[in-house]
């Protein structure tokens, strides 16, 4: 049964004002979570000399935040469902504006990762409720625009807006600032959801305690080997294995116990997997995270590593992206609105821009600057935009109100594994690809020959014009050329790693084409039976 939602023919003027306010509020929490997640990724240097934290001291900071918002999106729900989401909108907004303030008030190891746990699950919570209210709070026929306002929250600026910002702050003031800066991000937000006048609503809840203790050591487990993997050469170390042995039998004695033994203690009470549309959009997420992250994490790499961008430089090169990103997304929205066009219609669009940008971004080279660049990232911007409207819109709009919030849950969930997953892979292929490649060209060096001898001489002569002698000049061609090697080296992998995102849509594209047309097959049968 579709949750229906009377469209009221007229709202006064403060109805719409108390309406818009409710928006931006939500709008500004997922710019807070955004904010929290991507900290660590542009002050992780300034950070770890400050707190005199050991790699794999800051390593547990990422892993305890990604571990409790995995655990986020399946314990939240429960509470928006029982007490409404207004007031765990509101209390996830307040532990997230004091978990980040609190990050900066003592340079200890577990003070820190207790702050990113809070964090993170703060961070699920207000996603998974603020959602909710939206979809609760508007009718359908405005959630196209609704939910594409929410998305320059939530998807741009994660992945534009707020690089920047940060590397702005690391630049010019400290890390510390780029979690004070949440600090009246989170004061205007409140202000602005005290418009809600949402009662709380309270009903029983059954706490799932061995399926929350199941899911929290699954993501602990899981998120430590996603991280971690690619740093011990993955199976190859014994800790790995366990971990990743560990994670996935917890995922197996969670979903045995939630679908097998448990009876009145669920995790899902209310299973949105019942709607093919919906199980049709969770798999396309996995794949939506996997290259949303995956591309954001190899653009600011390959302009640090490659073009030798500062961090500033690196931060701003993803804005005129996300400007586009967010004219795509609310020009999606108001094209479903209008139009009446299909959400599905949007995906494929989205894709082949997508695809596209990546495919442009696979031919840059080591002197390619920021205005090479700038096409494929608009496209990029664009075709990210078409593709998560369309699969929220596609996802959410047929659920019932009881099962919405574990549906939005589930959701952000498979987002945020595929993302894992892409930077984790991509990762490790850059690693591979990069020694890979050092050998290919090295073995292109041969002893005597002639082009590389006059290069040698020639980089010598110029070394020698400057003073030095004869040997350290020679010394240093060699030096030169290795570093020359290195380069190249560095930018074929990240050409390749880009490439790879596109084969990885080609080979995807015609199983989620399968999948739709399987679970719309099941989806008949079903209704056939049911009116038989």
């Amino acid at each position: 049964m579709s949750r229906q939602i009377e469209p009221r023919p007229l709202l006064t003027k403060p109805e719409v004002l108390g309406a818009a306010l409710v928006l931006t509020g939500v709008v500004l929490t997922a710019v807070m979570d955004s904010i929290a997640s991507t900290a660590l990724s542009i002050g992780r240097l300034d950070m770890l000399g400050d707190i005199h934290a050991t790699t794999d001291e800051f390593a547990t900071f990422d892993i305890a935040f990604l571990a409790a918002k995995l655990t986020g999106f399946l314990v939240a729900p429960l509470f928006v469902a029982a007490l409404k989401p207004t007031p765990c909108l509101r209390a996830g907004t307040v532990a997230l504006l004091l978990a980040s303030a609190a990050m900066i008030s003592s340079v200890d190891i577990a003070w820190i990762d207790v702050c990113r746990i809070v964090q993170g699950f703060a961070g699920a919570t207000v996603l998974v409720a603020g959602q909710t209210l939206l979809f609760l709070r508007f009718p359908s026929r405005q959630q196209p625009i609704v939910q594409a306002l929410l998305a320059l929250g939530s998807v741009m600026a994660p992945t534009t807006v707020t690089p920047a910002l940060q590397g702005w702050l690391v630049d010019h003031l400290s890390w510390d600032w780029i979690f004070l800066s949440n600090v009246p991000v989170g004061i205007v937000a409140l202000v602005m959801l005290a418009a809600d006048r949402g009662q709380t609503v309270r009903h029983r809840i059954r706490i799932p305690y061995i399926q929350i203790a199941l899911a929290g050591i699954a993501a602990a487990s899981l998120s430590y080997v996603s991280q971690q993997g690619s740093r011990f050469n993955w199976f190859d170390d014994g800790h790995i294995i366990l971990l990743t042995l560990t994670g996935l039998l917890a995922v197996i004695l969670l979903l045995l116990w939630e679908f097998q033994f448990a009876s009145d203690r669920l995790i899902l009470p209310a299973s949105p997997l019942g709607d093919p549309d919906y199980c049709f959009a969770l798999v396309a997420s996995l794949v939506a995270g996997f290259a949303l992250s995956g591309s954001a994490f190899l653009i600011p790499a390959f302009a640090l590593n490659v073009l030798n961008f500062t961090a500033t430089d690196a931060g701003t090169l993803l804005l005129p992206s996300g400007a586009m990103l967010g004219c795509s997304l609310l020009i999606a929205g108001i094209g479903v609105k209008k139009s009446g066009i299909s959400p599905f219609a949007l995906a494929p669009v989205g894709i082949v821009f997508f695809a596209s940008s990546m495919w442009l971004m696979s031919g840059s080279t080591s002197d390619s600057g920021a205005v090479d660049l700038e096409f494929p990232l608009l496209l990029r911007g664009f075709g990210l935009g078409f593709l998560f409207v369309s699969l929220t819109l596609v996802a959410f709009m047929r659920l019932p109100a009881t099962a919405l919030p574990f549906g939005i849950g589930l959701f952000d969930l498979g987002k945020q594994v595929g993302g894992l997953a892409g930077a984790a892979l991509l990762q490790t292929y850059l690693d591979r690809q990069l020694a890979y490649n050092r050998t290919v060209l090295a073995s292109h060096l041969d002893v005597g020959d002639v082009v590389l001898e006059e290069r040698l001489k020639a980089v010598a002569g110029q070394l020698g014009a400057r003073g030095l002698d004869s040997v350290a000049a020679g010394r240093g061609a060699l030096l030169v050329l290795r570093q020359a090697v290195d380069r190249q080296a560095v930018t074929i992998s990240f050409n390749e790693a880009f490439l790879a995102i596109v084969l990885l849509f080609l080979v995807a594209a015609p199983c989620l084409i399968l999948s739709r047309r399987l679970l719309g097959r099941r989806s008949s049968v079903r209704v056939g039976v049911l009116r038989v």
